[in-house]
């Protein structure tokens, strides 16, 4: 209930500060990396005749991001993210679609920002940015047990940190480490993420 709870705040913040900024550029980044999924059952995913104890284990995939970043400012921007198992694993395999909000931090913090103001426009580039996020959404979860395939539903909340290098006006490259606790209908999940990749502004 307290996560619900949160998540509902979470989601009436993202959207208030959304409608409260201009949309200044859009950014479309694609990452490879390894999601990490510990799972643990509840006893009513007791299941079979000879399940007589909860299970659990973890699921780890080789994943594909691709996160599409809107309104970013000198200090944080907003995001849609998407997570998807990039080849087959006999363990099981996360899917994840999360929306949340990047923070910028350290001396050369901000997005590229464009301002136009009666006929001039100035544009403030920093070559290295640092940030930390918060984020929420749905998960699903696949998993394999001693008697039986299972799926989970989750409600995902996390957290991340990652550092962007710019390349040049249109590329850059990323790196972000995120943890997740999930809550499903009938597994808890802990999920760690590290992913690489690249981004390209549309502005």
């Amino acid at each position: 209930m307290r996560t619900i709870i949160f998540s509902i705040l979470f989601v009436s913040c993202f959207y208030a500060r959304v409608g409260a900024e201009e949309i200044i550029q859009k950014e479309l980044s694609y990452n490879i990396g390894l999601v990490n999924a510990s799972y643990a059952e509840g006893q009513s995913a007791l299941s079979g005749k000879n399940q007589t104890e909860a299970a659990s284990g973890s699921v780890s995939s080789i994943s594909g991001q691709i996160t599409y970043k809107f309104a970013p400012g000198l200090e944080r921007s907003y995001y849609f993210s998407g997570t998807f198992p990039l080849m087959p694993n006999p363990t099981g395999s996360y899917f994840g679609g999360h929306f949340g909000s990047e923070f910028y931090f350290g001396s050369s913090s901000g997005s590229k920002v464009s301002y136009i103001n009666s006929g001039t426009s100035i544009k403030l580039k920093p070559k290295n940015l640092y940030f930390w996020g918060l984020e929420g959404g749905l998960g699903y979860l696949v998993y394999n047990t001693e008697t039986a395939k299972k799926t989970d539903l989750l409600l995902d909340i996390g957290a991340n940190l990652g550092m962007l290098y710019v390349l040049n006006d249109k590329w850059r490259l990323r790196g972000i480490l995120g943890f997740t606790r999930g809550t499903g209908v009938t597994t808890t999940t802990m999920e760690m993420k590290a992913f690489f990749g690249v981004s390209y502004f549309n502005d």
